[in-house]
């Protein structure tokens, strides 16, 4: 992608230890438009036409993400695997899932409704809560979605016919983009973004999804790894210290600059309507909720942290390498390392409806204490 040894290697370091396995691979360029593309699953083969296999050893596969569905827990991870806890992360069962690919990154908006995206571009729904889901699109729809909207462009534009031959080469390359973080606000309205700068937004549930890179400040292509939201402010943060933010409900970015100009992993929103960010080897950093500026924080340790959450009394969790546990009581000012029962490669981490914390890790999803 570029020469920057710290995007490359902060790159493939987090893709490991999130287990998502993505290769680097040419840039995929931008394509400036704003055409809304209805997409469905388009017909492929391989994992996006083979549903997960069932096993009584899901809860010990290889996964990526908790969140909360209402009082239920939902974790992912490789090979399509969905698990569900409704007793704070003590028992788990395995849901049905149409796919078998790497699987992310999710987000509820209740109890029932909720969407998980991953690799070759997938984004999954449910209504029931996560025990059965369907395929809403996948990285073939999203490209062509990109080629519609590429000539869809004025004849005039000078740019056209290179954001054509770039979408094309986008069709051509197939389900490879693969998804890392997604955020729904409501019902109706959500936001992807992942690998090499993809991203898109819904207005309809996921109906239709529209590909929003020329709304970006990420003219590089860098990836982005997480996308967070606090009432009608967004924020993404990705490679190389890329940080940006919306004021108008994701209608447009605005680059922010980034302290340790390193990868950001991870964002949470706060209470107070503020963001924490946090990623390779201590980059940390939060967004005002006042006067929206960015300033530094100053962690106990150097850790490349994977994980952001805001625990239910309004303190603030980052989940560090080595499953080191970082909490701050003043809103992401700064940071105290609280001890975990456990010390495996966790790779998430959630609070159950009773207050316990639950992670994932390469290993599987284990309640902490």
């Amino acid at each position: 992608m570029n020469n920057n040894n710290e995007g490359i290697d902060g790159s493939r370091r987090a893709l490991v230890l999130l287990g998502m396995g993505v290769g680097l691979q040419a840039l995929l360029a931008p394509v400036l438009a704003s055409t809304t593309v209805t997409v469905g699953s388009a017909i492929l083969g391989g994992p996006l036409q083979q549903a997960a296999s069932m096993t009584p050893r899901a809860a010990q596969g290889m996964l990526t993400r908790v969140v909360t569905a209402g009082n239920r827990l939902v974790a992912m991870g490789e090979r399509g695997l969905v698990v569900l806890s409704d007793d704070g992360g003590r028992q788990w069962r395995q849901a049905q899932v149409p796919v078998s690919v790497t699987l992310t990154a999710a987000s509820f908006v209740d109890a029932h409704q909720g969407w998980i995206a991953g690799h070759s571009g997938v984004v999954l729904h449910t209504t029931d809560g996560g025990e059965s889901w369907a395929v809403q699109t996948d990285g073939v729809g999203l490209a062509e979605a990109t080629l519609v909207q590429a000539r869809g462009l004025p004849a005039s534009d000078s740019g056209r016919d290179r954001h054509i031959a770039e979408a094309e080469r986008l069709v051509a390359d197939g389900a490879d983009k693969p998804l890392l973080s997604i955020c729904f606000a409501d019902a109706l309205h959500g936001m992807v973004v992942g690998a090499f700068g993809l991203a898109a937004s819904t207005t309809d549930g996921g109906k239709t999804w529209t590909p929003c890179r020329e709304r970006l400040v990420n003219p590089m292509g860098m990836h982005l790894y997480a996308v967070a939201r606090h009432d009608k402010t967004w924020v993404i943060t990705g490679e190389q210290g890329v940080l940006m933010r919306s004021l108008d409900d994701g209608a447009s970015f605005q680059a922010l600059t980034s302290p340790a100009g390193r990868t950001l992993f991870a964002v949470t929103s706060t209470r107070k309507g503020g963001f924490v960010c946090a990623g390779l080897l201590g980059a940390a950093c939060r967004i005002d909720p006042d006067s929206l500026a960015v300033a530094p924080v100053e962690l106990p340790a150097q850790l490349t942290l994977l994980s952001a959450l805001q625990l239910h009394d309004g303190r603030v969790a980052l989940l560090g390498q080595g499953g080191r546990l970082l909490v701050s009581a003043d809103g992401g000012g700064s940071f105290a390392e609280q001890p975990l029962a456990r010390r495996d490669p966790l790779t998430s981490l959630v609070e159950a409806s009773d207050g316990g914390l639950v992670a994932t890790s390469l290993a599987g999803v284990a309640r902490l204490g």
